[in-house]
């Protein structure tokens, strides 16, 4: 009986140590990621910094989501204005603002007009950046569905000029915001 523990416990130990990735934590511990994700207040810190920059009405209403949009382990900010209309929004919707998560603040990655919710992140990615996809429409815009893809720098500032989603939204794998 102890002889067949034995063998238990050291093909137990041998297929733990195959499945290691070869180096030893001398704690013993599993360590933790290097991200911390920025509490909410921090974003409407980075948002209210973002309004006095801009000159904007210090009583501005907006709504926001956290979504990693760049797979780091981090819930970065997307921001959408409401109030006062006459100031933030237009015939074509209102304005959008995209922030990164950092370390210790958020930065302003991209900041663009005519957005009416709802708006959809997809997991499809462009330069590491998933795709935002939003509906336009107006007097003179065909009503469509166009794809805000991130260029390295940012996400274009006017989804008048995005690519059309030439596919219906059922199909891809997203997620629906500002509804």
């Amino acid at each position: 009986m102890n002889k067949h523990i034995l063998t238990i416990a050291t093909a137990t130990i041998l297929t733990l140590t195959a499945c290691g990735n070869g180096t030893y934590n001398k704690s013993g511990l599993t360590p933790l990621p290097d991200t911390i994700d920025l509490k909410d207040e921090k974003l409407v810190e980075a948002v209210t910094n973002y309004v006095q920059e801009q000159g904007a009405p210090p009583n501005s209403v907006y709504d926001f989501v956290r979504v990693d949009l760049n797979n780091d382990g981090n819930r970065d900010g997307i921001v959408l204005f409401k109030l006062p209309h006459s100031y933030w929004c237009g015939w074509g919707g209102c304005g959008m603002l995209v922030l990164k998560a950092g370390q210790e603040s958020f930065a302003t990655l991209s900041t663009i007009s005519n957005v009416r919710g709802p708006i959809y992140v997809s997991d499809e990615t462009n330069q590491g950046w998933r795709d935002i996809i939003i509906r336009i429409s107006g007097e003179r815009v065909k009503d469509k569905n166009v794809i805000l893809k991130h260029n390295g720098t940012g996400y274009p500032e006017t989804p008048l000029l995005a690519p059309t989603l030439e596919i219906p939204l059922s199909v891809l794998n997203t997620k629906e915001f500002f509804r």
